[in-house]
């Protein structure tokens, strides 16, 4: 039902660890800043952030926003640099090749996707400079990259929390959805965008804590398959394409402001999604409670984690977590593995955020 996704989470199947190298171009980092460029300022995952070429997939930084700035510099992104880090993690999807390296330099840290681009960050995730990319990269490919990848990541890097989870807003509040790749969170998500509910973000929910758990926005878009489009029945003239990489859509509707929702709003339910393995319609839709212990460790599955080697972060990360499994109900949501099934979970979800 739900379609397939592979690259954007992919599990972590190697830790390689090896003696430190010099790194050869610290001063890099920097050097491009010092050009006098045009500034365009965006806003996504409570971060505010500038860059040299604008994003337009971003919503506009808002006066009143609040929040770190990273400052991203992608002009240079054709630049060669040799670049050699301490490779601490590496991570691909099953079966599949090396979706993405992980360095630490002596100033900071090195995000390398093998043959698209690598991205120079400094240690505070304040500034993210882009070189060593592909002769042939669409400057399309390395915005997706720095959005749905790298940002997501500094999210954690300056001292907040991420999960992978999609979100939609609603009168109880927001529900995510969580899960392995390919269970359908974007598609579901989709749906309920589809039937007038706001989008809060698309695979990266970047979380707050106060007087409730918040939900943070990311950005006014969803990344779909074919084969989920045309089952959900969206209009092309919304469609933007991805990365040349990848056959997925970004759906977009710019004539419904009510469809994104931009400010932070108290995060209800979490919904770890599973599909059914068989199609025929005696599966239905179930919702379970998880145990404590269980609800922990599908948010800690979830988490982004930009240093695993930094125990303060991880330490951090884990209280924060479970936290968020005392306040806030995470449960498993158990589909149908059909799209004509959507109306029927969408129906489940708002009872049950009504119970």
């Amino acid at each position: 039902m739900l379609g397939k996704e592979i690259g954007h989470k992919p599990a972590l199947k190697q830790i390689e660890r090896s003696q430190p190298e010099t790194f050869q171009a610290s001063l890099t980092v920097t050097d491009p800043g010092k050009a006098r460029t045009a500034d365009f300022r965006q806003q996504a995952y409570g971060l505010r952030i500038v860059t040299d070429v604008p994003l337009p997939e971003l919503a506009r930084l808002q006066v009143s926003a609040r929040g770190p700035t990273v400052r991203a510099i992608l002009g240079h992104r054709f630049q060669r640099i040799r670049l050699n880090p301490r490779w601490y993690l590496r991570s691909r999807p099953p079966g599949g090749r090396i979706w993405l390296r992980y360095g630490k330099t002596a100033d900071g840290y090195v995000l390398s996707f093998p043959n698209l681009a690598d991205f120079i960050v400094d240690s505070s995730g304040s500034q993210v400079v882009c070189c060593n990319a592909s002769s042939d990269i669409s400057l399309e490919t390395i915005r997706h990259l720095l959005i749905d990848q790298v940002l997501a990541l500094i999210v954690n890097l300056r001292g907040r929390e991420a999960i992978h989870a999609t979100a939609v807003a609603t009168r109880n509040g927001v529900c995510a959805f969580t899960g392995l790749a390919g269970s359908g969170k974007s598609t579901l998500a989709a749906s309920f965008v589809l039937a007038g509910y706001p989008l809060v973000c698309d695979d990266c929910l970047a979380l707050c804590e106060g007087k409730a758990i918040t939900a943070i926005p990311g950005y006014p878009g969803l990344r779909l398959w074919d084969d989920s489009i045309r089952a959900l029945g969206a209009s092309s003239r919304n469609l933007k394409p991805v990365a040349h990489y990848t056959t997925k859509s970004r759906l977009k509707n710019h004539s419904r402001r009510t469809e994104f929702c931009s400010t932070p709003r108290r995060l209800a339910r979490i919904y770890i999604l599973k599909r059914a393995r068989s199609s025929k319609r005696s599966s239905g839709v179930v919702i379970e409670d998880l145990a404590p212990a269980d609800a922990l460790m599908g948010l800690v599955e979830a988490a982004y984690r930009f240093d695993i080697t930094d125990r303060a972060m991880l330490t951090r990360q884990f209280q924060f977590l479970s936290r968020v499994a005392e306040r806030v109900a995470v449960k498993r949501l158990m589909v149908p593995n059909e799209f004509s099934a959507l109306s029927s979970v969408r129906e489940a979800v708002i009872h049950d955020l009504q119970g």
